[in-house]
């Protein structure tokens, strides 16, 4: 990644003030760096939540947390940004089973019209929350899973998941695109500000 100097710096420099003056100090860099890192961390949450608003990604409402970690390893500092495992297949979207079109270049397919017992929790759950368009006139559309009717009674609760598990399976997850366009917009700008911390913290330590 490219250094910038500001021209302040790049004055003394050309004026020779460095000479054998002072030493590079990595702890002092790392401090700057670690303060930057951390505010296009807390950017690139907002924006997150910004967007998932803008294109309506409703779910469960864990999508929306965001894990934030600055590590330091040697003279090296990466941020560690972790969302919910989902989140990319909201992002590229699936293929249903018997359906393509709302994902078509995603990576990923339903093979079957199963769901373990943590994804109908999931879904009973968004259902719950009164963000879900899924209702009794749905279920008497596409009607309920006929195997469960055979065994239990099946509660309007249970029917409205089985009919909303039924329904995304065989069309898949349409693609929604949000992750890239949140990284590019928190990254504006960073490159500049990042060559000048170290720039000027360079200069800090060489002028002691």
């Amino acid at each position: 990644m490219p250094i910038n100097i500001t021209q302040s710096q790049k004055i003394n420099l050309d004026n020779g003030f460095v000479g054998s003056a002072g030493s590079f100090n990595f702890a002092e860099v790392a401090k700057d760096i670690n303060a930057l890192l951390i505010q296009r961390g807390e950017m690139f949450k907002d924006e997150w939540i910004n967007i998932l608003n803008q294109k309506k990604v409703i779910a469960s409402g864990d999508i929306e947390d965001l894990g934030l970690e600055v590590v330091e390893n040697g003279e090296s500092i990466s941020l560690n940004i972790s969302y919910a495992y989902y989140a990319k297949f909201v992002d590229e979207g699936v293929k249903g089973v018997r359906s393509s079109k709302n994902a078509p270049n995603s990576p990923y397919q339903f093979k079957n019209f199963g769901m373990s017992p943590a994804g109908r929790e999931s879904i009973k759950k968004w259902l719950s929350s009164a963000k879900a368009k899924v209702r009794s006139k749905d279920v008497k559309k596409y009607g309920a899973v006929r195997t469960e009717r055979k065994f239990k009674k099946i509660s309007e609760m249970d029917e409205r998941v089985n009919t909303t598990i039924y329904n995304i399976k065989k069309y898949g997850i349409k693609t929604r695109n949000f992750i890239d366009p949140v990284l590019t917009k928190t990254l504006v700008g960073f490159e500049k500000e990042l060559g000048e911390a170290i720039g000027k913290t360079i200069t800090i330590n060489i002028f002691k």
